[in-house]
């Protein structure tokens, strides 16, 4: 009976590393997944003006906003001054009388490789860290 009781006492510490762990990774998620959605932002930006002769209004129009529910970040655009709603989509996919300027998908391709990379080092190292693994 001694046994089983220093045991419990023991775990005691481990079941609070274990039960803090989701809201660790979950805070190094959400700080890794704003930091790719901000590079993801800043390229589509940069391809976007290096595509158009305009005053750079659509292209400041490329926002990053939080989907809590999701969890997720979401970079898209808010009102454009002076221009029609659906010119991103335009721009991105092209018409009948323009060619595609592809900015957001190009972005986020870029993104992707990098994005998954620091995901998985950034939650191996959370767990590593919380139970003192070096």
């Amino acid at each position: 009976m001694i046994g089983v009781q220093f045991f419990k006492a023991d775990l005691g510490p481990l079941k609070q590393i274990v039960n803090a762990l989701p809201d660790t990774v979950t805070a190094e998620c959400k700080r890794l997944a704003h930091k790719w959605a901000k590079r993801v932002q800043l390229d589509a930006q940069r391809r976007l003006l290096s595509q158009t002769k305009g005053e750079g209004n659509t292209a400041a129009a490329l926002q990053i906003v939080e989907d809590l529910p999701n969890k997720q970040y979401i970079v898209g655009y808010g009102p454009i001054k002076n221009r029609p709603r659906n010119l991103p989509l335009w721009l991105e996919y092209g018409t009948i009388h323009m060619d595609a300027r592809q900015h957001m998908r190009p972005a986020a391709e870029a993104a992707r490789e990098g994005y998954a990379q620091d995901m998985k080092e950034a939650t191996t190292a959370v767990v590593r860290d919380a139970f003192g693994l070096d």
